[in-house]
């Protein structure tokens, strides 16, 4: 397998204030598009001496991947054309949480909240999906990576989580631990998982 470098999507309109997200939508804010703006200059150093040879890259088909993987390829040089969607990279479905604020979940599903706090891996919300879903879809995916050339991945937060930790063979606690930052480009390869940091534009 070569090298997988994984990014998130930029802060989006919900992002900024709170609401989960999930499988639904929004678009990126302002701040968000100068995020993916830092992280295409970050890709652009890590690609360079050749590393771009045989790139493919894939995307999640949730709109604000598409919209970060558009200005990846624009400041990238890469075929827009060519990238593949799947379904496979979207984020974890919340269900009937999606579009709802943390207080806003509390308020009218407090007890949903806690059961799933408390067993994330095999408690969703009603008609969302657990970690243990996440990670079967994850799995898969980089099942299908073996074999092939190096691939840029444009994805979320929570999925991504699931996806470094299943890479790395972290366990259930220590993949709930990691971060989930809109400027950081982690490369998986051999194993392990280094995090590149971009700086935000001003």
């Amino acid at each position: 397998m070569g090298p997988i470098y994984l990014v998130r999507h930029g802060e989006t309109v919900w992002n900024r204030v709170g609401r989960h997200q999930g499988h639904g939508d929004s678009p990126l804010s302002l701040r968000g598009i100068g995020q993916v703006r830092a992280v295409a200059a970050l890709l652009g150093g890590l690609l360079d001496g050749g590393r771009r040879a045989g790139l493919r890259v894939q995307c999640s088909p949730l709109f604000r991947a598409r919209q970060t993987c558009a200005i990846l390829c624009d400041s990238l040089g890469l075929d827009y054309e060519a990238v593949a969607f799947d379904d496979r990279l979207k984020e974890r479905a919340y269900g009937h949480w999606e579009g709802l604020t943390h207080g806003q979940i509390m308020a009218a599903h407090g007890d949903e909240w806690a059961a799933r706090a408390a067993d994330p891996w095999h408690h969703a919300a009603r008609g969302g999906e657990t970690n243990f879903d996440v990670a079967a879809r994850v799995r898969a995916w980089l099942d299908d990576q073996h074999g092939a050339g190096p691939v840029l991945a444009v994805a979320h937060g929570s999925m991504g989580k699931v996806l470094r930790g299943v890479y790395a063979g972290l366990d259930a606690a220590a993949i709930a631990a990691l971060d989930e930052p809109h400027t950081t480009v982690y490369r998986l390869e051999g194993g392990g998982v280094t995090a590149f940091d971009a700086a935000e534009e001003p």
